[in-house]
């Protein structure tokens, strides 16, 4: 994997352009870190690499680094009223925002295919395989990506019973929130910040083959449950063992692919933040291509949650979420209103 921030490397300056106002308004504040890290202002990415110099207004702002090499970030409250240096430690690493979910693997999955009547299985075994795949995404991706601004509490809850799954109009069998909410009534509001489910596509000749791998509801607070849902069909072929490992070497996101469409299509907008554009399909984190990045799109995630993807047309410069965006109020925070920003 290409470590961090491809095109925040092929930056050269030393110090942040003017953003329109005039730089003698401006009081130059110089950054250093224990190694090269990225400068933010306010949570916004400034395309300064430590050691370097920012100018700032006067007043009172939140100044942070992300750290290069060992994916922290440190961040400093600073009322600036002249010049000076400052020096981050991780002394400055702010704890985490603690993110709650909930994986669910399906033991048996039935629907009417082409066959008829049948069902999918997933033995113990092969389920175990599906949580670990998760939980080393969690770690390589979801906390790595966000500068470990994030902490995931994991909760696993299999389901033995039968799981009916819904046909759609388009031909797609999906396992829908409703039908898992009536078999956990643990997800509330307020509980989860994301449900994950893991289901089998198809077992000899029942197949449940849909034109989606991964699938993501998109605007998590508008629906009963008012947390993040997602859903992977996987195929398993002759080995779900050969099958994972395939994904972990060619195209290792389908988790952080459909969490960031929880968080990325309407949560962190809500909140006031620019993220990139929607692509043709209307959906922002499916915009990849539009902003020049390539298939398996392990930077664009990366970027997307730095907030570092560059804006070629205009204002503001990097668009996306940011280490300081994800110290703020989680989802099931906001869906319980217990936190407000």
């Amino acid at each position: 994997m290409t470590l961090l921030l491809v095109i925040l490397g092929a930056c050269k300056k030393s110090t942040a352009p003017d953003s329109g106002s005039h730089q003698n308004d401006k009081i130059q504040i110089a950054v250093t870190a224990p190694e090269t890290g990225y400068i933010y202002l306010d949570g916004a990415y400034t395309g300064v690499q430590t050691p370097g110099n920012i100018a700032v207004s006067a007043g009172k702002h939140v100044i942070g680094v992300a750290l290069r090499n060992t994916w922290q970030y440190l961040r400093k409250e600073s009322n600036v009223t002249t010049a000076a240096t400052l020096n981050f430690t991780t002394a400055d690493k702010p704890a985490p925002k603690v993110w709650k979910t909930l994986w669910i693997g399906l033991y048996e999955t039935k629907g009417i295919s082409s066959a008829g009547d049948c069902s999918t299985h997933f033995s113990q075994a092969e389920l175990n395989m599906g949580y670990d795949f998760f939980q080393w995404s969690i770690q390589q991706h979801f906390e790595k990506y966000a500068y470990n601004t994030i902490h995931w509490d994991l909760t696993r809850k299999d389901i033995t019973l039968p799981v009916s799954l819904t046909r759609g109009a388009n031909g797609n069998f999906t396992v829908e929130p409703s039908t898992i909410a009536a078999l956990m009534p643990e997800i509330q509001p307020g509980a989860y910040d994301c449900v994950f489910v893991f289901w089998r596509e198809s077992e000899g000749a029942c197949s449940f083959k849909s034109s989606y791998f991964g699938l993501a509801w998109t605007n998590p607070l508008k629906e009963n449950i008012k947390t993040g849902y997602v859903t992977v069909k996987f195929d398993a072929g002759t080995s779900l063992a050969d099958r994972i490992n395939y994904y972990k070497t060619n195209d290792p996101g389908v988790w952080l692919h459909e969490w960031l469409h929880t968080v990325g299509e309407n949560f962190y907008q809500d909140k006031g933040l620019q993220l990139p554009a929607k692509a043709g399909d209307g959906l922002v984190v499916h915009a990849a291509e539009m902003y020049n990045y390539i298939f398996p799109w392990m930077d664009w995630y990366r970027d997307f949650m730095a907030g570092s993807v560059v804006n070629a047309s205009g204002s503001p410069r990097y668009l996306g979420i940011g280490p300081e965006a994800f110290l703020g109020c989680s989802l099931r925070e906001k869906a319980a209103n217990t936190c407000k920003d």
